[in-house]
């Protein structure tokens, strides 16, 4: 008979003690507790969408740039209306290799005439091309030409030592006084003018002296290094009835009216 008492009470204590544990669950489940992960994506619940953050809406540029405006790939910009615009490319250092570069066409300086320095303009030597010539026959002094070399281009030009006069189809140009020669090169500005005269008869004393009438006189220029004419000559018809004998001669230009009248 005790026994069985105990064993029922066995049973009840069980069953009591299952039916505490079973309440005990379903309260916990009821206040949803549930275990926190490690990891942070495994704790978003199943079906949670997951964005990215989202992008600054003033982003910073390589260069500090914080006002902004985006950058356009390949050197442009947008302005505030969203319109491609673009950028200046920036001028290279003074002294850098580049701007040597660019200053001078890409030619090194190595390669460059006068190391590098520019040279000045040459000068070109007056000539038929671009100077005009006037031939005059003065009261005085008697048995003299007067020729007026005037520049009628739109730049300088050299006149060099005498005229180189050939009178119709002389076969020798007329001698030159060399004791009037200048001390520098006559540079002729547009529009300037250099003179020369010419002593159609000689002083010569004794001997035979040939003479003759011409009608057409060929200026000629000497070139700049000496060696003969240069450039297209002149051609002029002269006063009427000018007679010369053979030892003329003709006087080195000159920048003075005065010298070229009086010699």
């Amino acid at each position: 008979m005790r026994t069985s008492i105990t064993t029922h009470t066995s049973r009840i204590r069980r069953t009591t003690i299952a039916a505490a544990l079973l309440t005990a669950a379903l309260s916990t489940s009821a206040c949803g507790i549930t275990e926190v992960s490690k990891d942070p994506a495994s704790a978003v619940p199943a079906g949670t969408a997951v964005t990215a953050p989202a992008p600054s809406t003033a982003p910073v540029s390589p260069g500090g740039d914080t006002t902004g405006t985006p950058r356009v790939p390949g050197g442009s910009s947008t302005d505030g209306s969203g319109t491609p615009g673009t950028a200046a490319p920036s001028a290279p250092a003074a002294g850098s290799a580049a701007a040597d570069r660019q200053a001078t066409g890409g030619m090194p300086t190595a390669h460059r005439p006068n190391g590098g320095k520019t040279a000045a303009a040459a000068v070109a030597t007056c000539t038929g091309a671009n100077t005009r010539v006037v031939v005059q026959r003065p009261v005085r002094p008697i048995n003299h030409l007067l020729l007026t070399a005037t520049n009628k281009g739109s730049a300088p030009c050299d006149l060099h030592a005498a005229p180189y006069l050939r009178f119709d189809q002389a076969h020798a140009p007329t001698a030159v006084d060399d004791s009037t020669r200048q001390q520098s090169v006559i540079r002729l500005a547009p529009g300037g003018s250099a003179y020369a005269s010419v002593v159609l008869m000689g002083e010569r004393t004794g001997g035979e002296v040939n003479g003759r009438t011409a009608s057409r006189l060929g200026v000629h220029f000497a070139s700049a290094n000496g060696a003969g004419s240069t450039g297209p000559s002149v051609q002029l018809t002269l006063p009427s009835g000018t007679y010369l004998t053979d030892d003329a001669r003709v006087m080195h230009w000159t920048e003075s009216f005065e010298d070229a009248t009086s010699y």
